[in-house]
């Protein structure tokens, strides 16, 4: 069944980096329902776990296609009643699900996945200073912050390069400098055509139940840059993601 899932866009990604803009932008089309952040995926891996009483991913490379077919259908048995309607493409925008970007394309072959991604100083430093109330601590240590980030990275490049047919990297950058051209490039990739109320997504009346609620309810505007007006004060989250402090470059530049 390879056209399994083929009505379903998964919305992953780091917090804070347009997953939430994203969404809005595709549910205004008018073939397109948005169902928000779902804990379905992970319910299913982890009633999978359950039954065969290991951990998620220790049984993934044991599993037969026929596995991957069941837990497919399981997912979407379960989410069947955010399915109803006359839409045919249904948003999932749960980020941290880039962790499961191959059970998604095991279980569910049909269908998208986009990936967004945001400058990393500034995705994590949008990380670092939101209080998340649950499921982020990772947010709130920059050495933590700094790991994830990496392991999202490398996950978003492994997959991107292997199945570029389905998988897209959306960058929040581009999207806002050139947003005609990308949402038209978007909505191409989920096999949709071309409609204007993707471009006045901010009038949506849907329901927004994230941080960025209040920003979707705006037109689109110029990514905003905010990380460089801290200076150095940031060098341990530039150290945490790999890059070179800027202390250290001000030094090279004035020897």
């Amino acid at each position: 069944m390879r056209d399994l899932g083929e009505q379903l866009i998964f919305i992953v990604g780091m917090p804070r980096s347009g997953t939430t803009l994203v969404e809005q932008i595709l549910a205004s089309h008018p073939d397109v329902r948005g169902m928000g952040e779902l804990g379905e995926l992970a319910q299913v891996l982890t009633e999978e776990s359950s039954r065969l009483q290991r951990h998620y991913p220790d049984w993934v490379s044991e599993a037969s296609p026929r596995d991957w077919q069941r837990l497919g259908l399981r997912y979407l048995e379960l989410t069947a009643r955010f399915r109803g309607g006359h839409q045919a493409r249904f948003t999932d925008k749960m980020p941290n699900n880039w962790q499961a970007i191959g059970a998604i394309r095991a279980m569910l072959p049909g269908a998208r996945i986009l990936i967004c991604r945001r400058d990393p100083l500034e995705n994590c430093w949008s990380c670092f200073k939101q209080f998340f109330t649950n499921g982020w601590e990772f947010t709130y240590d920059i050495e933590q912050l700094g790991i994830f980030w990496k392991a999202f990275d490398r996950a978003a490049r492994e997959w991107v390069t292997r199945d570029p047919g389905r998988i897209r990297e959306q960058g929040y950058e581009l999207l806002t400098e050139q947003p005609a051209d990308e949402i038209r490039s978007l909505l191409d990739f989920c096999g949709l055509s071309f409609d204007p109320a993707c471009l006045a997504f901010h009038q949506s009346r849907r329901n927004v139940h994230t941080l960025s609620a209040a920003q979707v309810r705006q037109p689109m505007r110029r990514h905003a840059a905010t990380a460089a007006a801290y200076g150095a004060i940031l060098d341990p989250l530039r150290l945490a993601l790999g890059m070179t402090p800027l202390a250290q470059s001000e030094n090279v530049i004035a020897s």
